[in-house]
């Protein structure tokens, strides 16, 4: 019905991405994820153009995002709305996944601890104001600034310092030096700093980017309505921006349950849902997709808690479920050896998924147990409302796993704010007793491991509940190296702590997505929904 390499009207599949999946064993995609992205990539070929300038949709979201600022472009419950609104340095191509300019048009390692940006020329912010490199250095400044320290901040590896060369030119200089800075930046939509410094409190509520898209209104706990930038650079140049402003008008509202999202695309109440379950496509969205990801589902350990601080016990939690039984109660996916896929430098070809071995992981508490270690010590398999499909019954199936080896595991449920400060509280800050193996997914869009060492297993890492000095050594000595070198020196780490069972790798999920009949669109693997690559069906 198509061919791998020509997907939709002319867009191309990297032969080197597909070879880098090869090469890397990429072997281990379920038939239901190529059978999914296979219709993707069908239904995006069905569209011959005509679409209506004038057209409104309505897209229905698990949970609002917290806060409107630039910082939050980078996580799941803000990236579906602020990666309209504001643009980065680059970004990467929905077809071919790899690295492209978006407000940069050209880019080098000028020096180990420098990086210089060719911005692109005649673009404003939606205020009105001119977009060039003392722009953008304010902008890029305020968001990844030490003493605003905005989460965002905490994946960028080394501080950065922005400066204009001149009227187009940026540098971005680094403390340290780093070979992937241009990866990094991908992460920072750069927002208007002089309205920010007029007016603080409105860069949490009211975004001023250079996107195809502004924000017209917000009603907390409703909804938000975007509509299209006129003055979008884009506009004239759609090759450059890849894709084009076909969505007049769109409405984000907001709905934890599954069922009620499907239902709405079903009844014509919105025209596209994210994050559905696979019965809820099976029983009839007009048009349901799976889409590659580079989204892992993890179980995270408080490796300072008096049982979990033992490798024994750390172990037999990991060897105390079967990992395939977890990704198809949240959708469907394949078990994966460590927090990263095949697709991301760094990924360790020689590690297999934690396989279920229930009378191993009883052997390994019974021994810890008899060397002293509380294995009584409450445990909370805990997840954000709305995140995980299905989420209850994974934690559910999770839990009485760990109690069934001889632990004590209850279930917990947070709403977004609350489940953000607990797992942004930093090893050091942990209580002891707390006790969480959170499941999450992490997203590494970077493709370079260090991105996950860095953030989930160095002893400061903004999202890390673990810390040994031997890693923080292996990783920060990974950080300088390029190339082979450095893929070696991150699948070494990758052994390591997967031997030390510090986060329980789960799989990489199929994420399904309800469309209405009226448009098309396909998933990008790294998760973003822009409102330019959707297009209306003549």
């Amino acid at each position: 019905m198509f061919s791998p390499e020509l997907l939709g009207d002319g867009m191309k599949v990297s032969k080197s991405m597909m070879m880098n999946h090869k090469e890397r064993g990429f072997t281990r995609l379920s038939k239901r994820l190529v059978l999914a992205l296979a219709a993707a990539l069908v239904l995006t070929g069905c569209s011959s153009g005509g679409e209506s300038a004038t057209s409104e949709i309505t897209i229905v979201l698990p949970e609002e995002p917290r806060s409107l600022a630039s910082w939050n472009a980078y996580s799941n419950d803000g990236h579906p709305i602020l990666r309209n609104i504001g643009e980065a340095l680059v970004n990467r191509d929905p077809v071919s996944n790899e690295l492209v300019g978006e407000l940069a048009t050209s880019w080098e390692q000028v020096d180990p601890k420098n990086w210089q940006f060719t911005l692109r020329e005649g673009v404003t912010f939606t205020d009105g104001t001119p977009f060039n490199a003392e722009a953008a250095a304010a902008g890029l400044n305020y968001v990844l600034s030490e003493a605003n320290a905005f989460p965002m901040r905490n994946f960028l590896g080394s501080q950065t310092t922005a400066s204009a060369v001149s009227e187009y030119l940026l540098n971005v200089a680094t403390v340290d030096p780093d070979p992937i800075l241009d990866l990094r930046l991908y992460f920072v939509t750069i927002p208007q700093a002089a309205a920010i410094a007029a007016d603080p409190a409105s860069y949490e509520t009211n975004p001023i980017g250079t996107g195809p898209y502004k924000l017209t209104s917000w009603t907390r706990g409703e909804s938000i309505v975007l509509e299209q930038n006129t003055d979008w650079w884009g506009i004239s140049s759609p090759d450059d921006a890849k894709g084009t402003q076909s969505i007049a008008k769109a409405t984000y509202v907001f709905r934890t349950e599954q069922t009620v999202r499907s239902a709405m695309v079903e009844a014509g109440e919105a025209d596209f849902s994210r994050w559905i379950s696979p019965e809820d496509c099976d029983a009839g969205v007009v048009v349901c997709l799976g889409g590659a990801t580079v989204e892992t589902g993890i179980l995270r350990l408080d490796n300072v808690h008096p049982a979990m601080k033992d490798l024994r016990v750390r172990t037999a939690m990991a060897l105390a479920f079967d990992k395939q039984e977890v990704m198809d109660l949240i959708g469907g996916g394949d078990p994966v050896p460590q927090i990263v896929g095949p697709s991301a430098l760094g990924f360790n070809d020689d590690l297999e998924p934690f396989a279920k071995d229930v009378e191993k992981a009883k052997a390994l508490i019974a021994e810890a147990k008899a060397a002293g270690v509380n294995v009584s010590a409450p445990i909370t398999v805990a997840a954000r409302t709305g995140y995980v499909a299905n989420g209850q019954e994974a934690l559910t199936y999770i839990a009485d796993a760990f109690n069934a080896i001889g632990l004590t595991a209850k279930t917990t449920m947070l709403d977004t704010a609350a489940a953000e400060k607990q797992w942004t509280m930093g090893y050091k800050n942990i209580p002891t007793d707390r006790g969480w193996a959170g499941f999450w997914f992490h997203g590494n869009e970077l493709m370079d491991y260090s991105a996950s060492v860095g953030s989930y297993y160095a002893c400061n890492g903004p999202v890390s509940a673990y810390c040994n000095p031997k890693v923080d050594a292996l990783y920060k000595e990974a950080l300088q190296a390029t190339g082979q070198d450095r893929d070696t020196k991150l699948a070494a780490i990758a052994a390591f702590v997967y031997n030390d069972a510090a986060v329980i790798p789960v799989g990489q999920p199929l994420f399904y997505f309800g469309l209405s009949d009226k448009i098309n669109w396909a998933p990008r693997m790294d998760g973003f929904i822009l409102l330019k690559e959707i297009s209306f069906k003549s």
